[in-house]
């Protein structure tokens, strides 16, 4: 009987792969917006947004860290919605984040 590596089910085929890069390609354009968004807010525009881009990021990091140690499988948002709403919510919520 071979020794199991680790707990994690290998779920993701080769096409679920390429379609999380493709839209990862397609989201990044955000990041490359960005530049323009703080040349026309100049100096202190630049300083707010980062400031307030930052505190957001920081409550975000912290809600992922205090649900990742709560229920600690492998799906990300759509376990933890599931867990709050049940199957038909958690259905929606996940296919509005992979359309969003």
């Amino acid at each position: 009987m071979a020794t199991k590596k680790s707990d994690f089910d290998k779920v993701l085929s080769a096409w679920d792969v390429l379609v999380i890069a493709f839209g990862a390609m397609i989201g990044w354009g955000w990041v490359v917006s960005t530049g323009d968004w703080i040349m026309e807010g100049g100096v202190l525009g630049a300083m707010l947004g980062f400031a307030i881009g930052g505190i957001m990021v920081f409550f975000v990091g912290l809600t992922y860290a205090e649900l990742t140690s709560a229920m600690p499988q492998c799906g990300g948002e759509h376990v933890f919605s599931y867990k709050a709403m049940g199957p038909i919510g958690s259905f929606i919520c996940t296919w509005m984040i992979v359309l969003g």
